[in-house]
């Protein structure tokens, strides 16, 4: 196993550079073939307990490795990396290993209550199109999304479609609306009675819940809606300009 460690580079803090080979493993790997505990990772890197220590308390503080007293340390399950965007969530979510699945949990026509009739700038009363779709990394429960439309805004909408294309692009090929924009907030808090019920997590475990609201050329609401994620699932990636 030493043979396969990268030479020490003079001037880079030790713990520094354990971390990194660390972090390359288990991008190439996934795992370790040994435990992983500080003896075994000193043995295998070639320094000291507290090198090591340190270099395992910043993957942890890092969400890579977690720790359980008096268990062990372990690789925490891979994040699903979702590219922020407002335009669609299946590109991200249909590449990669095949082990993403998109489940349609309720397709239903409901009436607006005061709260969605204000969002979507409808009478209350209104006939809504409600879509809820589950996405599963394996057998694991990762997201919820719920989304609101005004029902004359998706005629040909079917439970089907939901799962081959984005509801966006649906309202804008299929129903020819000329969407303008989108607007979209993030926000991380523990899980409420709720939420943890559906995610299968405990209340207060943290979340990510992404709101968003498209609307038209004549800034009318299209589509509004809540993803909920469990945080310790998923991660964004954004691209900023220089």
């Amino acid at each position: 196993m030493r043979s396969t460690i990268a030479p020490f580079v003079p001037g880079i803090p030790l713990y520094r550079q354990v971390q990194q080979q660390i972090e390359d493993v288990l991008r190439k790997r996934g795992t370790f073939d040994a435990p992983l505990t500080d003896a075994n990772l000193a043995e295998h890197f070639g320094v000291s307990r507290i090198t090591v220590r340190r270099a395992v308390d910043e993957l942890v503080d890092a969400g890579i490795l977690y720790r359980i007293q008096g268990v062990g340390t372990f690789v925490r399950s891979r994040k699903l990396r979702e590219k922020l965007t407002l335009t669609s969530f299946l590109d991200t979510w249909s590449r990669g290993d095949g082990k993403l699945t998109v489940k349609v949990s309720s397709f239903e026509r409901i009436e607006a209550d005061a709260e969605l009739a204000k969002q979507l700038a409808v009478p209350k009363g209104e006939k809504l199109v409600y879509v809820q779709r589950l996405r599963f990394q394996q057998d694991t429960l990762v997201a919820v999304d719920d989304r609101y439309m005004p029902a004359c805004c998706c005629r040909s909408l079917t439970r089907q479609s939901v799962t081959r294309s984005s509801l966006v692009d649906h309202l804008r090929d299929r129903e020819k609306i000329k969407l303008d924009h989108g607007e979209m907030d993030i926000e991380a808090r523990g899980a409420n009675a709720r939420e943890a019920h559906i995610l299968k997590i405990r209340q207060g475990k943290p979340i990510l819940v992404r709101r968003v609201t498209f609307l038209d050329r004549d800034n009318r609401p299209v589509l509004a809606g809540i993803s909920t994620y469990r945080a310790d699932r998923v991660s964004y990636h954004v691209t900023v300009p220089a």
